[in-house]
C-alpha cells in the first residue's frame, strides 16, 4: 500500500499520494554519485557505468522541480513556512558535514600560503555557511565537501526560482512544453560540454579560462529544476506527453541504457542523459509499470529516503578509509565492500540522528504535518 501524506499550507490542505518510484530513483542517483567518487576498479572496466554521476546531479534538480510542484501546487503557498521547511531539510546535515570536512581535511591538509591561503579559506568557509559560494559573482565556486555545490544550487532554486514558477502558468500546449524542455536541456548540455571546469570546485587558487565556466552549474540547476516543473504540469494535466511517457516507459529506459552503453564505449557524453530526465520522471509516475514497481520496492525506497545522507556523507567516509588504508587504487575488493557498508551505515545514522530530528523540530514549531517536500 502506498503511503499518503497530508500537505497543509495555511487553510487549504489536500491529500497527496507519495510517488514511491521517484524516491527510489533519487536513491539510485545518490548511490551512483557515491560509487563513482569511490573510484572502484571492476572487471572489464564496468566502473565506466558509474560515470554518469555528473548527470545524476541534474536528475536531482529535475526531481526537486517536480516534487516541490507536486507538493505545493494547489495550496495556499506561504513563503515563510516553506522556507523554514527547506532550511530544516537541507541545512543541519549540510553544516555538520562542512565542519567535519573542514576540520579534518581542508584546514589541516589543503590550506597553505601558496595554493590555498588561510584568508581565502576563511572567506570560502563563510560563503559556504551562507550557501552562497556556488553562486556566480558572489562566490568562488569552491566546496570542501566535494559534491555539496549542488546543495547551494538547489538553495538558489528554492528561494528564488520555485516561488516564481509557482506563480507562473506552465504552457498547456504539448508542443510548447516539448520545445521548452528541449531548449533548456540543450543549453545545459552545451554549456556543460563546452565550459564545465571541475577544478573550479577544488580548494585552491584557480581561475578558469572562460567566464562561462562559472555559470555552468547554476544554469544546470535552473534548467533541470524548470524541466521538472514542466514535467509536473504534464503530469497534472494528464496530457499527451504524460500518456506517451507512461505508455512507453520501457522505451525511455531502453534509451537510458543505450546512452550508458555508448558512454561505456566512449561514444557519448554522460550529460546527454539530461535530455531524458523529464521523461524518465514522468514514466516513473506510472506506479503500475515494472520499473516503477522495482524503484518502489522497500529497499530502493529506503535508499531514496536516506539519499541526502548518502550524498553528503559518502565523501567523509571515503576520506576516513583513505586515511586507514592508503590510496584507493591499492584497495582490495573487501575494502571497497567495507566502504560501501560503512557508507550505508553512517548514512542511516545521520538520517535518524540529524535529518529526521530537524524536520520533527520544525514540524513541532509550525504545528504542521510533514510533507512530501521533505524528501525533495
Amino acid at each position: 500500500m502506498e503511503s499518503r501524506h497530508i500537505v497543509q499550507d495555511g487553510p487549504a490542505h489536500h491529500l497527496r499520494q507519495e510517488l514511491r518510484a521517484l524516491t527510489g530513483l533519487r536513491g539510485v542517483a545518490a548511490t551512483v554519485v557515491a560509487l563513482a567518487h569511490f573510484h572502484p576498479t571492476l572487471p572489464y572496466d564496468l566502473q565506466e557505468f558509474f560515470l554518469w554521476h555528473d548527470a545524476a546531479v541534474d536528475l536531482f534538480f529535475c526531481l526537486s522541480g517536480f516534487t516541490l510542484s507536486y507538493v505545493y501546487t494547489g495550496t495556499n503557498f506561504q513563503f515563510s513556512p516553506y522556507l523554514i521547511a527547506r532550511i530544516a531539510r537541507i541545512y543541519p546535515l549540510y553544516l555538520v558535514t562542512l565542519i567535519i570536512v573542514g576540520a579534518t581535511y581542508t584546514w589541516p591538509v589543503l590550506v597553505n600560503p601558496t595554493t590555498y591561503p588561510a584568508s581565502t579559506s576563511l572567506t570560502d568557509f563563510v560563503l559556504q555557511v551562507l550557501m552562497l559560494n556556488a553562486w556566480p559573482i558572489i562566490g568562488t565556486g569552491v566546496h570542501w565537501n566535494m559534491q555539496s555545490w549542488s546543495i547551494w544550487i538547489e538553495w538558489f532554486c528554492y528561494i528564488l526560482l520555485f516561488p516564481l514558477l509557482l506563480r507562473l502558468k506552465a504552457p498547456r500546449s504539448e508542443n510548447v512544453k516539448l520545445l521548452c524542455v528541449i531548449a533548456l536541456t540543450a543549453v545545459s548540455y552545451a554549456l556543460f560540454v563546452r565550459f564545465f571546469d571541475e577544478r573550479l570546485t577544488n580548494p585552491e587558487l584557480y581561475a578558469a579560462e572562460s567566464p562561462w565556466s562559472y555559470w555552468v552549474n547554476l544554469v544546470r540547476g535552473i534548467a533541470g529544476f524548470t524541466t521538472g516543473w514542466i514535467a509536473f504540469s504534464s503530469f497534472e494535466q494528464q496530457d499527451e506527453i504524460h500518456t506517451l511517457c507512461t505508455k512507453f516507459s520501457a522505451v525511455i529506459w531502453l534509451c537510458f541504457w543505450a546512452i550508458l552503453v555508448l558512454l561505456y564505449f566512449g561514444l557519448a557524453n554522460s550529460h546527454a542523459l539530461v535530455f531524458l530526465f523529464p521523461f524518465v520522471v514522468l514514466a516513473a509516475t506510472d506506479q503500475t509499470s515494472a520499473t516503477s514497481r522495482l524503484l518502489g520496492l522497500k529497499a530502493l525506497h529506503f535508499l531514496g529516503v536516506i539519499s541526502y545522507s548518502i550524498y553528503l556523507m559518502h565523501f567523509i567516509v571515503f576520506l576516513l578509509f583513505r586515511l586507514a588504508f592508503g590510496v584507493s587504487s591499492t584497495w582490495s575488493i573487501w575494502v571497497y565492500a567495507a566502504l560501501i557498508i560503512a557508507t550505508f551505515g553512517i548514512s542511516v545514522l545521520s538520517y535518524f540522528a540529524i535529518e529526521r530530528p530537524a524536520r520533527d523540530a520544525v514540524r513541532s514549531l509550525q504545528g504542521k504535518p510533514a510533507d512530501l517536500a521533505a524528501r525533495a
